[in-house]
């Protein structure tokens, strides 16, 4: 079964389009951390961009479990070497740890721009230091991954956007094979920051698009007796090339309601669930 991974991003700033934005309170926080590494979750996903986040991991992960995490490191704080380690390094002691899983560059872009021999260095630094099992990138397309594999082959992780809704990814050839050599895939998104769960007579102006798409999902999942949570997580789980799903909570019911549920898609389930109209897909192009 693939490794699934606590998101954090909603614990440490307000985050997501279907809980309003709301930043949830740190007991609330703590509660969701420690619920999950008893349901046995032992990977955590944060980033420096998700201000409380890292702080929030140090202080209540339980670290005689031996919990791994994947952190994400700023724009802003790849400029050197120096600075890509120190950044590094100030990560994990806000998490309280020696070793990350993996470090990934939070922003494709400064791979491809006129500093990537300085981050290329500094990425490399920091495996040669041991303080990240694997460096990589969070991406977009199919085309960054294949581009930022050119320009640093020491690249062996990848977060990808994939959900139920947005199936670009899924056939993917080169994936496929990445996936057979020494390339993880991570998946993220795949509520679509809960979009996928909204009421779709309660979606902002800017996400109306996305309607058809919800109403067909929820129809399919009714049918079948299922939840949205539970279509959402079968897909990610039928990816053949994904070693693991980010999921993101905002409350321990919520946790405990992917932590049981049956994952399994129904049968001709594609033919009943259009994809997502483009201008959709890509959270960072939200007019909300």
């Amino acid at each position: 079964m693939t490794e699934l991974i606590l998101g954090t991003a909603n614990l440490g700033m307000a985050y997501g389009v279907s809980n309003q934005g709301t930043l949830l309170a740190e007991a609330e926080a703590e509660k969701i951390i420690n619920h999950a590494q008893r349901l046995g979750f032992r990977r955590f996903d944060t980033a420096s961009a998700y201000f409380m986040s890292e702080i929030l991991l140090g202080k209540y992960l339980n670290k005689n479990l031996s919990p791994s995490v994947d952190a994400k490191i700023q724009e802003k704080n790849c400029k050197s070497v120096t600075s890509i380690v120190e950044s590094t390094e100030n990560i994990l002691a806000k998490l309280k740890i020696s070793r990350l899983s993996i470090l990934y560059l939070h922003s494709e872009e400064v791979l491809f721009g006129e500093n990537r021999n300085s981050v290329i260095h500094g990425l490399e630094e920091v495996l040669r230091l041991g303080l990240a099992d694997r460096v990589g990138v969070s991406v977009y397309s199919e085309k960054s991954i294949i581009e930022a594999r050119e320009i640093m082959p020491k690249l062996t992780a990848f977060q990808v956007p994939e959900n139920i809704c947005d199936r670009r990814l899924i056939n993917s050839k080169s994936l496929k094979k990445l996936a057979t050599l020494d390339c993880i895939f991570i998946v993220r998104s795949i509520f679509l920051q809960g979009l996928l769960q909204m009421d779709p007579q309660a979606l902002p102006e800017a996400l109306k698009p996305a309607q058809n798409s919800i109403v067909e999902l929820r129809k399919i999942a009714n049918a079948n007796s299922m939840s949205i949570t539970d279509l959402c997580l079968a897909y990610a789980e039928s990816i053949e090339w994904a070693s693991g799903i980010i999921v993101g909570v905002a409350s321990v019911n919520q946790l405990e309601q992917i932590s049981m549920s049956d994952r399994e898609l129904p049968e001709c389930w594609d033919s009943q669930v259009r994809p997502l109209p483009e201008e959709i897909l890509d959270p960072r192009y939200w007019n909300l």
